[in-house]
C-alpha cells in the first residue's frame, strides 16, 4: 500500500514540475559568449534568441512578456552560486532580443562573469571576461 501512494505522489510532483518547466520563457542568451570581452564602465549590447522552448517546441516570446538582466559571477568550487549583486536593467520587452546596458564601473578584473537574464524564469550566459577600469 504504501509503496502505491508513494509511486503515484512522485509521478504527480513529476507531472507537475514537467508543466512548470514548459512555461517558463528562458531565451539561449547569444552574446556575450565564452569568447566575450568587455570593460567596466562600458556601454554594451546583450543579446538572446526571440523564441523559446515551451515543452513542445521553439515559440515566439510573448511580446508583453518583460524582462529583468542581472551581472554576477561564478567561483570554483561554488558553481551554483551565481553572485547576482549588480542589476543591468529591468522591464523591457523580452521579444525585442537585445538590451544595451552600461556595466559598472568599479567591477574587478575576473574571467568569470556571467549575464542572467529573467522572464518567468532564469537564463544565465556562458562565463565571459570583463576588465577593471584603469
Amino acid at each position: 500500500m504504501f509503496n502505491k501512494i508513494y509511486l503515484i505522489a512522485l509521478f504527480f510532483f513529476a507531472f507537475i514540475a514537467c508543466l512548470a518547466s514548459a512555461g517558463a520563457i528562458n531565451p539561449k542568451i547569444n552574446v556575450p559568449n565564452s569568447s566575450t570581452k568587455w570593460s567596466a564602465g562600458q556601454t554594451v549590447t546583450i543579446q538572446w534568441d526571440v523564441t523559446y522552448f515551451d515543452g513542445s517546441g521553439q515559440v515566439k516570446i510573448p511580446e508583453e512578456a518583460t524582462g529583468t538582466l542581472k551581472l554576477g559571477y561564478l567561483e570554483d568550487g561554488d558553481e551554483y552560486n551565481e553572485h547576482l549583486f549588480w542589476d543591468l536593467d529591468t522591464g523591457f520587452k523580452l521579444a525585442s532580443g537585445a538590451r544595451s546596458v552600461t556595466l559598472p564601473a568599479d567591477l574587478e578584473t575576473k574571467t568569470s562573469y556571467i549575464i542572467v537574464l529573467m522572464g518567468n524564469s532564469g537564463n544565465a550566459s556562458a562565463k565571459f571576461y570583463i576588465r577593471a577600469a584603469k
